[in-house]
């Protein structure tokens, strides 16, 4: 079944086609009919059959009484094509997988490889074409993969039931558990945890001036670190004097697995001690920007061996925030006598050890850590943000909470469960209406501002504020002019902000925005959510502002609900940078970053609230939870 336009020989069936095709085409060409005979022989050849596909390895194709999970995420299979026997002129194959189609062709269908990015059911349909592009029947290979469950998970809830409880139990999935036994100055848990008020986190608080010595670890390594696994915590840094060590598995020199913040540098950091000996040393990677402190960062470590016993290709990976920074660090390259080494103490949550010593204990909250004898990948990854309470459920905790009806000596208390400073109004052009419970402004000079940032901003975040307009005052503004409800400085800009912009002498629009740095500091990338309809002045409006890492093609999804209600956007609404926002949050107008003095894109109206909570909520969780509830 093969056709060579240089007069090779083809075949008898391949010849027989073309002297029907030619000779038809010559009869039409004179307006004389097609033979019939002729007519049957060019359609006697028959579109490829079904191939065969045959596994090799890891994974092995399910029958109908036998699916046994092989391989795990991220570890590529490879799969042999081969065509049905009757079948002597198949030039490519197409093969449909449940992440996308590919056309390979008949040298590369000796070797395909495909590499599923998360546990569970796959298949593989794949079809053979002939010279003329012709795909012809299909055969489908079903094939599980193991779905690498946590080996080890400590939510360090222990202390709901128990305050007095010294122990954080290991919930995970895997055949061992591995307890961690606390080791603090009095209570070891904050109700300040990255689930909410009905949560705890570890709390390690030795106060300032003290040398920390607070931490709790496991009896026994609770991962082979030989081999690879993956580590993901929850981070709340409050001491940033020294460097913090997260998570570490010593051995007797070094650590094997070490999180932490590297104080010269002042960034994430995850590696470990090339090998457990006097001396070595520590390979990392490290976070592409500065860490913040007191705000909840989602930090992972993989370690990698390509699943092979090579020790050159090893690599460590930190991811903050569900983002990679930077490319995966091979552990070789940086220290030539590295080796894949075990470590033989317990997890350390809380402290590191270098030289022999154990040192760097953190200062701060470790919450929700989790430990896989698996190199997770970076999809699976970026769904750990993600935290579900006990029943299910997201959540969302509030990291800050402003109520104009809550004030103290002329300014807005924070309310908010977590450090925070207060809101202060302006000297002139801010009032508040005790009566009302609302702060007042009157769009020359008015605002209100307190030291931010209150949120990791590389990370998924939700921003609400109840204000009212004054339309009075938007009237007098020219076309165009946009009035900062709040906003979160960045330099000269905001990293985000909510705003009342007006577009026509009738119409005003609420917005939601983000912005990413360019180069010398410049803004790069602004991207915009806008209202669907005009903006409703003169009555309470609740704006909500969501910054969503997991549902996007880029670094962030930018979603806008006014009344709870999503607006419908009609341009970009994916980041393409990072930015984390610095210095003062302002409510109603902004101080002159160079100055201090002085207001620009001044807002008039009245707000009541604005709250700020950790994690990406949902439209559903936005109108049950964020907007005001019938009294």
């Amino acid at each position: 079944m093969q056709y060579t336009s240089s007069g090779a020989s083809a075949g008898p069936s391949s010849g027989r086609r073309w002297f029907a095709v030619a000779a038809t085409a010559a009869l039409l060409a004179v307006g004389g009919p097609a033979p019939a005979a002729w007519a049957q022989e060019s359609t006697d050849d028959p579109v490829p059959l079904a191939p065969t596909v045959t596994s090799l390895g890891p994974y092995e194709e399910c029958t109908a009484n036998h699916c046994l999970p092989h391989g795990g995420p991220g570890m590529p299979g490879r799969f042999r094509f081969t065509p049905n026997a009757a079948d002597t002129d198949v030039t490519t194959y197409r093969v449909q997988t449940p992440e996308g189609v590919h056309t390979i062709s008949a040298a590369e269908a000796e070797s395909f490889e495909f590499t599923p990015s998360s546990g569970g059911s796959y298949f593989l349909i794949v079809e053979a074409a002939d010279w003329g592009s012709r795909f012809g029947h299909s055969t489908r290979f079903d094939f599980k993969v193991d779905p690498a469950l946590e080996h080890s998970r400590w939510r360090f809830d222990d202390g709901l039931a128990d305050p007095a409880a010294t122990v954080a139990t290991d919930s995970g999935q895997g055949g061992e558990r591995h307890d961690a036994v606390l080791h603090t100055e009095g209570t070891g848990w904050s109700p300040f945890a990255r689930g909410g008020d009905q949560d705890r986190a570890l709390l390690l608080d030795t106060p300032e001036g003290l040398r920390p010595r607070e931490y709790a670890e496991t009896a026994r390594p609770a991962l082979d670190t030989s081999k690879p696994f993956t580590v993901s915590a929850w981070a709340y840094l409050t001491g940033t004097g020294d460097d913090r060590v997260v998570l570490s598995v010593p051995g007797l020199h070094g650590a094997a697995l070490d999180l932490r913040y590297s104080a010269a540098e002042r960034k994430w950091a995850f590696g470990r001690t090339s090998q457990d000996a006097p001396g070595a040393p520590s390979v990392r990677s490290l976070a592409s920007g500065d860490a913040t402190p007191n705000v909840w960062t989602h930090l992972v470590g993989v370690f990698h061996t390509r699943h092979d016993a090579d020790p050159a290709n090893d690599t460590v990976q930190l991811y903050v925030n569900g983002r990679p920074q930077g490319s995966p660090v091979v552990l070789a390259e940086q220290a030539p006598a590295y080796e894949p080494w075990r470590g033989t103490a317990g997890l350390q949550f809380g402290r590191g050890r270098d030289d022999g010593d154990y040192d760097h204990y953190f200062r701060g909250r470790i919450d929700e850590v989790t430990a896989w004898q698996w190199p997770r990948t970076p999809q699976e990854i970026r769904r750990m943000v993600e935290v579900h309470r006990p029943d299910g459920a997201l959540a969302f905790p509030l990291a800050a909470h402003w109520d104009a009806a809550d004030t103290e000596d002329g300014r807005i208390r924070q309310t908010g469960p977590y450090p925070g400073g207060e809101l202060t109004p302006s000297p002139t052009g801010a009032t508040l209406d005790a009566q009302e419970g609302s702060l007042v402004l009157d769009g020359v000079t008015g605002h209100a501002s307190a030291n931010g940032p209150v949120v990791d901003e590389t990370g998924a975040f939700t921003v609400s504020a109840r204000v009212r307009a004054d339309s009075a005052a938007m009237a007098d503004k020219p076309d165009g002019y946009r009035a900062l409800v709040a906003g979160q400085r960045a330099g000269a800009e905001y990293s985000w902000a909510l705003w009342l912009r007006k577009v026509s002498e009738d119409a005003c629009l609420w917005e939601f925005t983000r912005t990413s740095p360019g180069s010398g500091g410049a803004t790069a990338e602004t991207i915009t959510v806008s209202g669907s309809e005009r903006a409703a002045l003169d009555t309470w409006v609740e704006l909500t502002g969501v910054h969503d890492t997991v549902e996007t093609d880029g670094t962030g999804r930018l979603s806008l609900y006014v009344d709870g209600i999503q607006q419908l956007a009609w341009g970009p609404t994916d980041m393409t940078g990072v930015q984390q926002g610095a210095g003062v949050l302002t409510v109603g107008g902004a101080t002159e970053a160079a100055t201090g003095t002085g207001t620009e894109h001044t807002y008039a109206g009245a707000v009541k609230s604005l709250r700020v909570w950790t994690g990406a909520m949902s439209p559903h969780y936005v109108m049950e939870h964020v907007m005001p509830q019938p009294q």
